[in-house]
């Protein structure tokens, strides 16, 4: 049967996955409090968080269906993406990079990948990887930034800088996906997004109306490209669950942006 209930009480990080969370069974991590991820490895497409659902809905959108594609993934959390990558594009290659080895080997012993997913796995902070990976690495279809410490992304991830290296590593088509918590009056979000913004040529966000509104909590999920997005097909992906799911692009993720500034390595603001 198993524990309902494991617990990680780490030198850097304390964590917890409980059993039983979803509607269809699966496991939620939950890290230093909050909530991070949920996984059902017996189905890896069942999603239960709603961004993982807008994370999902850009990937299936962004090629041709079960076309292997490579990926990076900055935050291992309980490999939720991996997995569905793995299930819904037999084939991929993935690479991780999760800050916490203890964290990573403490979901994989209790919730083993499949077999078949192909994954490498290095324990870094997500920037220095970058900036190293840069001299020899490159050619990704998508790179998934899903970085937080409890509730708390890291700045030094989400600046220009960052992301100039990020895009040196992708393929000419290559994506960008940044997952955002929704704070006190959307900052983060905002000021993310015109980060992206001032280096890439098309950004868009995909986000519940009320979480857009301020109104409610949840994430606001960005995509940035080199190239054109297509993101009427992320929309139609993503607008299945249980409440609406918008789209900002153009005029309205200019008025979501407003006057939030990029963010640039060395700045001093909150």
């Amino acid at each position: 049967m198993g524990d309902s209930r494991l617990e990680l009480d780490g030198e850097h990080v304390r964590a917890q996955l409980l059993s039983g969370r979803g509607t269809n069974g699966g496991s939620s991590l939950v890290v230093d409090g909050t909530t991070q991820s949920h996984v059902n490895p017996l189905d890896p497409l069942d999603l239960q968080l709603e961004y993982t659902r807008l994370i999902a809905a850009m990937i299936d959108g962004c090629r041709e269906p079960r076309r292997p594609l490579r990926v990076l993934h900055l935050g291992a959390g309980a490999l939720t993406i991996p997995r569905y990558v793995g299930a819904t594009r037999p084939g991929s290659v993935q690479h991780v990079v999760e800050l916490h080895r203890e964290l990573f080997e403490f979901v994989l012993a209790a919730l083993p990948l499949a077999d078949d997913v192909q994954l490498t796995v290095e324990f870094d902070d997500g920037r220095q990887a970058v900036e190293r990976a840069v001299q020899t690495a490159g050619g990704y279809d998508l790179a998934v930034v899903d970085v937080f410490s409890g509730s708390i992304s890291p700045r030094h991830m989400s600046t220009q800088g960052f992301f100039a290296s990020l895009a040196r590593l992708l393929a000419p088509d290559g994506i960008v996906i940044v997952n955002t918590l929704a704070t006190e009056g959307l900052v983060v979000s905002r000021e993310v997004t015109a980060t992206l913004r001032s280096g890439f040529a098309d950004v868009l966000a995909l986000a519940a109306p009320p979480v857009v509104e301020g109104t409610s909590l949840g994430n606001i999920v960005v995509a940035a490209s080199a190239v054109p997005l297509p993101g009427e097909e992320f929309l139609r992906r993503a607008d299945t669950g249980p409440r609406p799911i918008g789209l900002l692009r153009d005029e309205s993720l200019v008025s979501f942006v407003g006057d939030a500034l990029p963010r640039r390595d060395g700045d001093q603001r909150d």
